[in-house]
């Protein structure tokens, strides 16, 4: 049996069998899903997201989520989805509440220069929460480097990544760290007074270098919020970023966005991408 969702499944019928009150023109896809195919639906009180996996590498993906978003849940104090996992015809799939609030992505261009500021203390106080979680400690589904995790990606996409570029990533992960892997506004939330609330997407989270997530945030941000993400680093981490290495892993994502990007404009043309990658 294929452990991978299409858009040929009956996507309703099998979430009505986990909300059986789910109200059917609330079923709406969001189209920018890159690695799987998400549903967004409401039982008029609530609203869910479920997300199913496009392929097998991805569906692993999903229970690593499901393992790491259990475990870090009690360890930080932002909020991060409760998770379910099902299973149709042992494919996995899971299923979660929303967490109420805006995606930083959604509403960066309308903050004040001081919501700016609140904002990017929040994700340094994130990155800090998290590197003080022994890397040791971590489950078994979760204890990949993230290097690890992007050679298995590759093989997705196509090629393995240009080794030249994934040097400076393997390099920093000599002193490892547990890091969310994938920090980027569109899994950051915000609430109604713009102060982060949460965090999602821990399909990429494991081990890594300490300066792992900061690169990441630095490369899918704008320059409004890189000085402050900058300064409130230094003054909650104690030491400030390496600009020079942060730039190698900010050129290591863009690589291994823009074969990604090929990859779903030849087989997922369906799928949306940001404004920036068209």
């Amino acid at each position: 049996m294929q452990s991978y969702f299409t858009n040929k499944d009956d996507f309703f019928a099998i979430i009505r069998q986990h909300v059986p009150q789910v109200l059917e023109n609330s079923v709406s896809f969001i189209k920018t899903g890159w690695t799987n195919i998400v549903i967004c639906a409401s039982d008029g009180k609530d609203e869910y997201f479920f997300r199913f996996p496009r392929n097998a590498f991805f569906a692993r993906m999903m229970l690593k989520d499901h393992s790491f978003c259990t475990f870090i849940k009690d360890k930080i104090t932002f909020r991060v989805p409760e998770l379910q996992l099902f299973y149709d015809n042992d494919r996995p799939f899971s299923m979660h509440k929303k967490i109420r609030g805006w995606s930083l992505s959604e509403r960066l261009k309308f903050l004040s220069q001081q919501a700016v500021t609140n904002v990017a203390y929040d994700v340094v106080r994130l990155i800090k929460e998290l590197d003080q979680v022994d890397p040791r400690r971590l489950p078994n589904a979760c204890n990949m480097y993230v290097s690890k995790f992007l050679d298995e990606l590759s093989t997705v996409s196509g090629a393995p990544y240009d080794e030249d570029k994934m040097a400076p990533l393997r390099a920093e992960e000599a002193e490892p760290h547990t890091v969310h892997g994938d920090l980027n506004p569109g899994n950051i939330l915000l609430d109604e007074n713009d102060r982060v609330v949460g965090v999602i997407d821990f399909a990429f989270a494991g081990i890594s270098g300490r300066c792992t997530d900061i690169s990441r945030m630095i490369g899918r941000t704008t320059e409004k919020f890189k000085r402050p993400l900058l300064e409130a680093y230094h003054s909650l981490m104690h030491r400030s970023v390496d600009r020079e290495q942060a730039e190698k892993i900010v050129c290591l994502w863009n690589h291994v966005e823009e074969r990604y990007i090929a990859y779903i404009r030849k087989n997922h043309p369906e799928i949306q991408l940001p404004e920036k990658v068209k």
